[in-house]
């Protein structure tokens, strides 16, 4: 029998997590709390700021062209009025070079592999998460329903929106032992975005904390490529800025709950929802990972509130749709909630209730 990790719970453990649960709701929906919408300036489609879009997409065209990137992209930030200081506001120039090679119909035919071999990779790492199959389905459809932003074509532009799903896809195929391609497509990640840093770090600690001293050893390799290819982006962005350029304001806004909740919310299907809906929903999303039994369990809860932290500190009003990040691993959660709940009734019913056969929800 599966169980997730609330089973076998004393009483007052579960009073401690309902009492837990509905603080944060309650204060969740506080107005103050809440935050404001998208607001003006954005895709109506997405609530993407429509300026971001069309730097990125000229860029693209330009380097298309024959342009070189950094000479192209330092004249549109410049020209549209973008900061062009500290040098990681020009965005890693792999996203505008694939795309740009390709072509745009050839990057939105590997947009959708890559989006497909999600849902596929998903869908093997679902084999034995439910006791009910039917739900392995529900939860696949969920890791879709995180990507269905991305059905606005000017978003193919946005670095978040393939870092993250890249990011969805390596967890999906990470194996306690099994890393190797996990670590390749996580890298892949943090090629286009750096937001995808978090991620790679969580997995060099996790390996760490549990003695995998090869895996660890590789994540660090990761994060060593990383810092060198920063490095000679930084060399690159240098010679094609001035010192009259305009700084960025900084993204230390500490914008708290109220930034963290509307990234999430804002990025994902649940945008679509009344704000406070959206709001408690994004919340159970949480719950039902934190009560998946297994190490990707643990693993997807650590990124949400890892990535939510992030957002709360560093990132500022206008920088919400940074949760793309984890919008297509978000909604996922919710396929955990009915044995979550059915568990906390059946411990709070019988707290010394235990199964014999019962076993985590990790196929490894």
């Amino acid at each position: 029998m599966i169980q997730s990790r609330f089973a076998g719970l004393s009483r007052r453990s579960i009073r401690l997590i309902i009492a837990l649960l509905i603080v944060v709701i309650v204060f969740s929906l506080w107005p103050a709390a809440q935050g404001p919408g998208a607001g003006p300036g954005v895709s109506t489609a997405t609530g993407i700021p429509n300026a971001d879009l069309f730097l990125y997409k000229a860029i693209v065209e330009k380097v298309g062209a024959g342009g070189d990137y950094y000479t192209v992209a330092a004249h549109e930030l410049r020209t549209r009025d973008f900061p062009l200081r500290p040098f990681i506001t020009f965005r890693l120039p792999t996203l505008a070079w694939l795309q740009a090679a390709l072509g745009m119909t050839a990057a939105w035919t590997l947009f959708l592999a890559l989006a497909l071999a999600t849902l596929w990779a998903w869908w093997v790492r679902l084999e034995h998460a439910f006791a009910q199959s039917s739900r392995r389905l529900t939860g696949t459809m969920l890791v879709a329903a995180g990507l269905v932003i991305a059905q606005s074509p000017g978003l193919i532009f946005l670095h978040e929106l393939w870092a993250g799903m890249l990011v969805a896809l390596s967890l999906a195929l990470w194996r306690p032992g099994k890393w190797q391609v996990s670590l390749i497509v996580a890298l892949a990640a943090l090629m286009v975005r750096e937001l995808a840093l978090p991620f790679v770090l969580l997995m060099g600690a996790f390996a760490l904390w549990n003695r995998r001293w090869a895996e660890a050893a590789a994540w660090a390799a990761v994060v060593a490529l990383f810092a060198g290819l920063l490095m000679w982006h930084y060399s690159q962005v240098i010679p094609v800025t001035l010192p009259s350029d305009p700084a960025s304001p900084g993204w230390l806004s500490i914008g708290g709950w109220p930034t963290m909740m509307r990234a999430f919310r804002l990025t994902s299907a649940l945008r679509v929802l009344p704000v406070p809906l959206g709001t408690i929903a994004v919340i159970l999303c949480c719950v039902g990972w934190l009560s998946w039994k297994s190490d990707a369990g643990w693993l997807g809860a650590s990124a949400l509130l890892g990535y939510g932290l992030f957002f709360a500190l560093l990132s500022r009003a206008n920088n919400f749709y940074w949760g793309l990040m984890m919008a297509p691993l978000l909604l996922l959660g919710l396929a955990f909630l009915p044995q979550a709940f059915a568990d906390l009734g059946r411990s709070w019913r019988d707290p010394r209730w235990t199964w014999s056969g019962a076993r985590g929800n990790d196929e490894a």
